[in-house]
């Protein structure tokens, strides 16, 4: 008996090769010289970063996209980001804690705030207290899946190891009086 190829293989197969080709292009644009030489600066260059309030990093080494912008409904204009290999989270700004705490839908929601930016990030287990300083590549926690986070086909990953780890990154510029895209800023 010859197998037979339906519409639903043929869609499915295409989905998979279009995010793999996607995953691997955000991989390549993640691993980029300029991003590797931007996370690992020596110390006197960070400390002259961490001094200007216009300064953005990445909150990984490395990391994927796995969402462009979204929020426009809950006045953010947000990525998520994934981290590859490792979990840290680092600030991406030079600033202070302003807020942390659970939002709604239990998402932790962490606020570093400076002169320019106000940065909110939710989903990560993060180590730092509202009021502390942090500068710019400092570890402030960890990649998570705490409170409303999906799979790649929209179920939730609520008790689901492994599924969802990612961090919701929204840039609201304090001179312009509104969000910005975030990809515009990242390494």
């Amino acid at each position: 008996m010859k197998p037979s190829i339906d519409g639903l293989f043929i869609v499915a197969f295409a989905l998979i090769i279009l995010l793999g080709a996607n995953l691997i292009s955000d991989i390549t644009d993640a691993s980029t010289p300029q991003a590797v030489n931007a996370a690992s600066s020596s110390p006197q260059e960070t400390e002259i970063i961490a001094d200007d309030p216009t300064a953005f990093g990445s909150p990984y080494y490395s990391y994927v996209i796995t969402q462009g912008l979204h929020g426009f409904s809950y006045d953010q204009m947000a990525v998520d980001l994934a981290a590859i290999g490792e979990t840290t989270i680092l600030s991406p700004i030079s600033g202070i804690i302003t807020a942390s705490y659970y939002d709604e839908y239990g998402n932790p929601t962490l606020i570093i705030e400076n002169d320019v930016y106000r940065l909110t990030l939710l989903h990560g287990s993060y180590l730092v207290s509202t009021g502390q300083s942090v500068t710019i590549g400092e570890p402030i926690g960890n990649e998570s899946n705490q409170g409303y986070t999906t799979d790649m086909v929209g179920n939730p990953c609520w008790g689901r190891a492994g599924c969802g780890f990612h961090t919701h990154m929204n840039v609201f510029d304090k001179q312009l009086g509104s969000n910005i895209n975030p990809l515009d800023l990242l390494p």
